[in-house]
């Protein structure tokens, strides 16, 4: 393989080949809107038959890590250019900068093993129908769409309540900022829940189209956990998606948070995608 000019067309091409092959994007959604950001790295690689690799690096501000996921052309995978995407890729990483890597590819992960990384931590993506309705936890909060005076508040419920977290963990109001130029952005589909003035705890829906909607963040402060907030914010959540169009939701839990796994499966939710990340060992 060769190095080559990152060409958007000619990438786009590869990838959406890739999602149709593999039923899924290549890329998270992080890494695909971090590409040409300051804090990524991209690179692509051919062969005699063209493009054939795609890697994204992007730094993670919480633990100062750099994560990469790669792309391989379908007609390309075998055992040996699994292993060369990787090593390719990881040239993405500033020479001795802690990292790790991302996979869900069966022949992927069995390469990333051979090369001596171990998995670290493993991230489901639970999905189902919305339910009707979620019986109410009374908790003593009120729960409305979010108002600009709460960026502050939810920016420190979400670091107090992710802390530690890989990618969620340091959320500063600039980052905040970043998230509502989304395109898919709502400001009224935010929920923020208040016990009086103090933002207590916050949900983020998202619904892109096409009958799907996601719980993109939900989070509630410590010190109010275990008292309902987060099922009452959850069945308002489910509410605004419903009234926007989506008929089955999308949430994302890393699967060591047995608590989480086990409410959304509560909620009818069940484990239908996981992604995998792997470190040196």
């Amino acid at each position: 393989m060769r190095p080559v000019s990152y060409e958007e067309s000619v990438v786009t091409r590869l990838l959406e080949m890739i999602t149709q092959a593999d039923g899924h994007p290549p890329f998270s959604e992080h890494k695909r809107e971090s590409i040409g950001g300051d804090r990524s790295r991209v690179g692509a690689w051919s062969d005699t038959t063209g493009l054939c690799v795609v890697g994204v690096a992007a730094l993670h501000e919480a633990n100062r890590r750099w994560s990469v996921e790669i792309a391989v052309a379908p007609d390309r995978r075998d055992p040996r250019m699994e292993e060369a995407a990787i090593r390719v890729a990881m040239g993405l990483v500033p020479h001795t900068a802690d990292h790790t890597i991302w996979a869900f590819r069966t022949d992927q992960i069995e390469a990333a093993i051979r090369l001596g990384y171990r998995e670290i931590r493993s991230v489901l993506r639970m999905a189902g129908t919305i339910p009707e309705e979620i019986d109410n936890a009374a908790s003593r909060v009120t729960i409305g769409a979010m108002e600009e005076v709460d960026i502050g508040g939810l920016v420190a419920v979400n670091n107090r309540a992710f802390r530690g977290h890989p990618e969620q963990g340091a959320m500063t109001a600039e980052g905040f900022g970043s998230l509502v130029d989304r395109p898919w952005f709502d400001p009224a589909a935010v929920l923020v829940a208040k016990a009086g003035e103090r933002v207590a705890g916050f949900c983020i829906t998202k619904y892109a189209g096409n009958g799907i909607g996601e719980i993109f963040v939900i989070a509630v402060d410590p010190a109010d956990q275990q008292s309902g907030i987060g099922r009452d914010l959850i069945g308002s959540g489910f509410d605004v998606l419903r009234s926007r169009g989506a008929r089955t939701v999308h949430v994302w839990v890393d699967k060591a948070n047995g608590a989480a796994v086990r409410f959304y499966a509560s909620l009818g939710l069940a484990d239908d995608f996981r992604t995998r990340e792997f470190a040196l060992s």
